[in-house]
């Protein structure tokens, strides 16, 4: 091997050196865009700025959850961020609220006890800030194929699904609508 092509092997390791250095000082630092570091992890940071889930989540909490990338297959109980659907004026960004009704279920409120009823039976929901389930009666309805039902856990305060039920829309949200599955022991 003649000196020019251990000159070029040596430049090449020093190079390869220093770019991985930036990489990882960059990372370190937090330079690196939060949307590759979403892309590389399957988790994604969500600012929760009312009080419409309290006490679940406080507002000004940051959580994380797992970025859905549509592949959502919606569970009652859930705590969801999700894009607003068009009937509910949604403009971009995002809400985060419980799912409580999943494609087919049906869903109205409430039973002697205030409690919201699921496919006939009350639901009992340690995590309402509220003595009532809802002040607005409704249902009960059947949540369509691909569309979920949402509610604030603070149901005073919360625009969510009741509220959004209207001539020509029904209050659900599209399944597909649902961005990241909030993990509520992350909040910060």
């Amino acid at each position: 091997m003649s000196s020019p092509d251990n000159a070029a092997m040596v430049f090449r390791g020093l190079y390869i050196l220093i770019v991985s250095l930036v990489v990882v000082g960059a990372s370190a630092c937090s330079v690196i865009p939060q949307p590759l570091i979403s892309k590389m992890t399957g988790r994604e940071s969500y600012h929760e700025p009312s009080e419409a889930m309290m006490p679940t989540l406080r507002m000004g909490d940051v959580v994380t959850g797992r970025v859905t990338d549509g592949t959502y297959v919606p569970k009652a109980g859930d705590v969801i961020a999700f894009s607003p659907p068009e009937s509910w004026g949604g403009s971009g960004g995002y809400m985060i609220k419980r799912v409580i009704g999943v494609p087919g279920s049906t869903v109205g409120c409430c039973d002697l006890r205030h409690r919201m009823v699921v496919d006939g039976k009350p639901v009992d929901e340690p995590y309402v800030t509220n003595e009532r389930a809802s002040n607005l009666t409704f249902g009960p309805m059947v949540i369509p194929e691909g569309r979920i039902w949402v509610q604030g856990d603070n149901r005073d305060i919360s625009l969510d699904s009741r509220g959004h039920q209207r001539a020509g829309a029904d209050g659900t949200v599209p399944v597909s609508n649902v961005i990241g599955v909030i993990d509520v022991s992350t909040a910060r």
